[in-house]
């Protein structure tokens, strides 16, 4: 029971650094533009 659960746990761990660590290939066009801050106004944040 307990070897379940350590295995389980390590599993769990190694998936998640599967996926971290793989490429981003999706499209980021918007964020490598850049924001035009002529369009910002000051204070209009939502919070």
């Amino acid at each position: 029971m307990n070897t379940k659960r350590i295995l389980f746990g390590m599993m769990a761990c190694l998936m998640l650094v599967a996926v971290s660590c793989t490429p981003n290939t999706g499209d980021d066009e918007a964020y490598e533009q850049g924001i035009d801050k002529k369009h910002i106004k000051p204070g209009s944040s939502k919070r």
